[in-house]
């Protein structure tokens, strides 16, 4: 791939043509010595953070780092996201079909995994509890696994091009197959959406589609070079044409060398990913906006309860803890993190090669990173303080990051990463009181975010009211918030506060205020306004089968069922398996007296769900219409 000269100037990449005119040569003004320093507020060091770089894949890399792609492909990095094959899945199967089969009591649904020659399918499915028959069963195909396989294995299957999870998940290190994280307390089915928040941590770099949250023109195959590098179309194009710089004495701007940024920097790739918790987004930007050598806070702020006992953890909070140990603080205590420093050497790459497996890394490498300060005499012969015999063959990390089960992930034992002495009581801590949230990757937050995190917190993650007082409490003091407002009072369901503040807040609302309004408007009856602020959210995205199906809901209760039949056939047209379309194109058929075809809807919508109790409402009243009252019957039972 060749980049135009003038396209590269463009970039402030200064060439050397070879005119006498020039008296210092062209890899001298693209590069500096390797002692100049480096701000972290200098988001112009290196070229490629610049939004007009584009990603340009891993095969790119590959032509000139062949040995170092072989390796990363083994890391778990490399390994994040595949499509699903035999060689891709770690699941245990006999004969093609996995060894557990997975019950949801809860739901009384069964689960389980099979292969049909290199093709691997998801099915649900229920009993019959006198005929011990099966009476309802779906099956998905499964195009891609999500997860390494070091801890689980994960799957995700499309609606023509919607991507979702699938609810069965493989724990490696039991080797058991269970429900996904959160679907014991809340099965979702086949429905739990995967937007760019969470596939933009466990990808390379996929290309969303801004109409629907779920909706992508790219899904990568596995977190590549780009995303601790930058994007790599300016560093290519260099290279090409020749421009080499020698970085055993200068680095190359062209492309993001981590161990030249400030700690807070080379941190801030880590904790992209490895610093799970709430994401807020900051006004204006997206998941796809960070890049590396920018501050992550300029982009999202990551959110995690406060609690009294400071050891609680979460799985992927790595990056979190390793900065609350003692070896981090005091080995950093007197040296700037905000600027470029090569004595700061104590970060999580010391012990992580990002380009090897963390399983090919030998314990004398761990180790070694630990007797560079821990000696008892001045040869540096004996670990210092260590019991283990002998000391010099200890392993460090088994006694001072031990592994303990995560709260948040079941069945999966990770490295808790805050290095500390070794605790008599290897249990779970208890988490004691909750005190709040704090902002983990910037300590000076504003409030205006705050409120934010506070509100998406008990919306996504625990309806804890605890979570809407805080924003209460804060949203007293911005009283302009309107938007924040309008999210506050919909958790509440307080259609009346919604109203309030709708009618001061401008026109320029997100798609979501513009639904929450919507909501409040439908709720005190006055459908009209409803279906303008409906229409504002669909018009900002009219792929969301979840708006779009509520509008058109909307269109069939104010009987304008064409508009509302123009929708839901568009959304039929891209979306096969979207329930709740289903749900009302059948209710239009059964307004049009066209009842073979409303049973042929709603029994649709029981394929894909059989817990749907409005499609069992609606079939009830239709058989009876027809004057089939055992069927009618079975459909009311169900449906309570």
């Amino acid at each position: 791939m060749q980049l135009s000269i003038a396209k590269l100037f463009n970039k402030g990449v200064i060439l050397f043509l070879g005119l006498a005119s020039f008296s210092t040569p062209y890899w001298l003004s693209n590069c500096v010595t390797s002692n100049e320093k480096l701000e972290s507020s200098d988001t112009s060091f290196f070229l490629n953070l610049h939004d007009t770089v584009n990603y340009v894949g891993m095969s790119e890399c590959k032509v000139c780092h062949s040995d170092i792609h072989s390796t990363f492909l083994h890391t778990g990095m490399g390994q994040s996201f595949g499509l699903a094959n035999q060689e891709k899945s770690v699941g245990k199967f006999i004969n093609g079909r996995n060894t557990d089969i997975v019950f949801d009591s809860i739901l009384n649904l069964y689960y389980k995994a099979h292969w049909k020659n290199d093709s691997l399918f998801i099915r649900q499915y229920s009993i019959n509890s006198r005929s011990n028959k099966i009476e309802y069963q779906r099956e998905e195909f499964i195009p891609y696994i999500i997860g390494s396989g070091q801890h689980t294995n994960s799957h995700f299957w499309l609606d023509e091009g919607y991507i979702y999870q699938a609810p069965l998940t493989f724990y490696s290190q039991k080797g058991i197959w269970d429900l996904p994280p959160g679907f014991r307390t809340n099965n979702s089915g086949f429905n739990r959406k995967i937007d760019m928040e969470c596939m933009s941590c466990h990808n390379a770099m996929p290309i969303p589609l801004n109409e629907a949250r779920n909706l992508f023109s790219k899904i990568p195959l596995g977190i590549d070079c780009e995303r601790c590098h930058g994007p790599g179309e300016l560093h290519v194009a260099q290279k090409k044409q020749g421009i080499i710089i020698d970085t055993s004495k200068y680095a190359d701007r062209s492309i993001v060398n981590p161990k030249r940024l400030p700690y807070s920097l080379q941190v801030d790739i880590c904790q992209r990913c490895h610093l799970q918790g709430n994401n807020v987004l900051k006004e204006g930007k997206s998941f796809t906006d960070f890049r590396p050598g920018m501050p992550l806070k300029n982009v999202f702020e990551v959110f995690m309860p406060q609690y009294e006992n400071t050891d609680y953890f979460v799985m992927a909070g790595h990056a979190d803890r390793f900065q609350k140990s003692q070896c981090f603080i005091i080995s950093n205590k007197e040296k700037n993190t905000e600027s470029y420093n090569a004595n700061i050497n104590f970060t999580c790459i010391n012990c992580h090669n990002p380009h090897i497996s963390v399983k090919e890394t030998k314990i004398e490498t761990f180790n070694n990173n630990c007797r560079s300060c821990h000696f008892e005499n001045s040869n540096k012969s004996t670990l210092f303080s260590c019991s283990k015999t002998p000391q010099i063959t200890a392993n460090c990390v088994s006694c001072h990051m031990p592994p303990s089960s995560a709260e948040d992930i079941p069945h999966v034992m990770v490295h808790d990463h805050k290095i500390q002495r070794p605790k008599k009581d290897s249990k779970f801590p208890e988490k004691g009181k909750l005190l709040g949230l704090y902002s983990v990757n910037n300590k000076k937050t504003n409030k205006l975010t705050k409120i934010k995190a506070y509100l998406s917190y008990f919306e996504k993650f625990d309806p804890n009211t605890f979570y809407l007082d805080k924003a209460l409490t804060l949203l007293k003091s911005e009283n302009s918030q309107y938007e924040q407002w309008i999210h506050y009072y919909f958790l509440k369901r307080d259609w009346k506060g919604i109203i309030n503040n709708a009618k001061m807040a401008n026109s320029s609302l997100n798609e979501w205020t513009n639904y929450r309004i919507a909501k409040a408007y439908d709720a005190v009856d006055d459908l009209p306004k409803a279906l303008n602020y409906y229409k504002m959210a669909f018009d900002r995205k009219p792929k969301d089968l979840d708006i779009g199906v509520e509008y058109a809901n909307a269109l069939i209760r104010a009987k304008q069922i064409n508009k509302a039949k123009e929708i839901l056939e568009k959304q039929l047209e891209i979306a096969k398996k979207h329930e709740l379309t289903w749900l009302n194109r059948g209710t239009i058929y059964y307004l049009e007296v066209n009842y073979s075809e409303a049973k042929s809807c709603w029994q649709k919508v029981l394929e894909l769900n059989p817990r749907q109790k409005l499609a069992h409402l609606y079939l009830s009243e239709l058989f009876l219409k027809v004057g089939e009252i055992d069927k009618s019957k079975y459909h009311y039972e169900q449906s309570k």
